[in-house]
C-alpha cells in the first residue's frame, strides 16, 4: 500500500453520491493510493446497495402491529406519569396531615385551617386513607394490564 492521498475524502465523497468526475477519475487513474481505495470503497458500496435492495419490507400488517403497539406503550407511559404525579400530591397531603396532628411549630397554621372546617379525626383519617390509596390502586390497575 502505499502513502495517503490528499483527494482520498474528495474521492470518497464522489464515490458516496455515485458520480466520479472526468477530473477525478484521471487522477485515480494515476495515483496508486486512490486507485486502491477506489476499488475497497466501490465493493463495499456496491455491497451496501446490494444489501438494501434484498432487504425485506415488512408487510402491511406487521407495520399496523407495530404501529398499535407503540400507540399502547405511549398511553401507558402518559398514564404512569399521572399517577406519579396523583402520588406526589397524595404525598404532600399526607405530610401536611401528619405535621398537623402531631404537632409542630410550623404546622399552627394548618392546625388552625384543620379545625375551622369543624369534621371530625376519623373522616380526615378516611379522606387520607383515600387519597394515598386511590393512585397506588391506580398504579396497580395499569400495571395489570
Amino acid at each position: 500500500m502505499s502513502g495517503i492521498c490528499e483527494r482520498e475524502d474528495e474521492l470518497l465523497d464522489a464515490l458516496g453520491a455515485g458520480y466520479v468526475g472526468a477530473e477525478l477519475e484521471s487522477h485515480v487513474m494515476s495515483c496508486a493510493s486512490c486507485s486502491e481505495l477506489r476499488s475497497v470503497a466501490g465493493a463495499l458500496l456496491d455491497d451496501r446497495a446490494m444489501a438494501m435492495m434484498e432487504a425485506p419490507v415488512p408487510s402491511s400488517g406487521t407495520m399496523w402491529w407495530r404501529m398499535r403497539l407503540r400507540q399502547r406503550q405511549e398511553a401507558a407511559a402518559t398514564a404512569q406519569r399521572t399517577l406519579i404525579i396523583g402520588q406526589a400530591v397524595t404525598l404532600a397531603v399526607a405530610i401536611a396531615l401528619l405535621v398537623s396532628f402531631f404537632g409542630s411549630e410550623v404546622a399552627v397554621g394548618v392546625r388552625e385551617a384543620v379545625a375551622t372546617i369543624r369534621v371530625s379525626t376519623p373522616i380526615l383519617l378516611a379522606i387520607a386513607t383515600s387519597l394515598l390509596a386511590a393512585p397506588i390502586a391506580g398504579w396497580v390497575a395499569v400495571r395489570g394490564k
